[in-house]
């Protein structure tokens, strides 16, 4: 099954990403791919990680960008080759070692312009296996074109706003993993 993971900056697609790879992992599972949790200093958000779910590696991938070398433009990011090349390894890898389920975090408008993991994600998309993909709202359909809509495609809207102490809505867990996998362990943790 493609999944696709829609929502605003800062909803909890990351983490809800998180709590799937964790749970597919109690059912024995083999999950690889990318997830990139957002970095912070001083509690200000300055850019993402990219995190190799099979082996645990990480490394920037996007950072603010330095407007006078001095200040920060909140507007910009920049993008870390360091990170980029990390994120690229570890979807080819999961294509290649036939995981059981792969995670793309996030397919963006880089991607949209023939960048970033594009070819990769495209591998995934069309790899035959379970594939996780996660992209911001107002590009999904955008996403669709370039990748296709295979008949086995489940589109995740953003939940209803919850507090930033609880990024992590069980109700759209439930119905999510519901979807994705008909095992024990991932139904109860929609249940918890």
């Amino acid at each position: 099954m493609r999944m696709l993971i829609t929502g605003s900056q800062g909803c909890g697609k990351t983490t809800f990403c998180r709590k799937i790879v964790d749970s597919a992992r109690l059912d024995g599972a083999s999950v690889g791919g990318v997830l990139a949790p957002v970095v912070h200093f001083d509690g200000i958000p300055i850019g993402a990680d990219a995190v190799d779910l099979a082996t645990g590696n990480s490394a920037p991938i996007t950072r603010l960008a330095c407007s006078d070398g001095a200040r920060y433009d909140h507007n910009r990011r920049v993008i870390m080759r360091q990170g980029l090349d990390l994120a690229r390894t570890a979807i080819e890898r999961a294509v290649r070692q036939r995981f059981d389920l792969i995670i793309i975090d996030e397919f963006g408008r880089l991607e949209l312009a023939g960048g970033g993991v594009r070819q990769e994600a495209v591998d995934a998309w069309n790899s035959g296996r379970d594939v996780l993909l996660v992209a911001r709202d107002w590009i999904a359909d955008d996403v669709v074109r370039v990748l296709g809509r295979p008949p086995d495609l489940r589109v995740v809207p953003e939940a209803p706003p919850v507090t930033r102490a609880r990024a992590f809505d069980c109700l759209l867990a439930s119905a999510a993993l519901a979807r994705v996998y008909e095992r024990p362990a991932l139904l109860a943790l929609a249940r918890a």
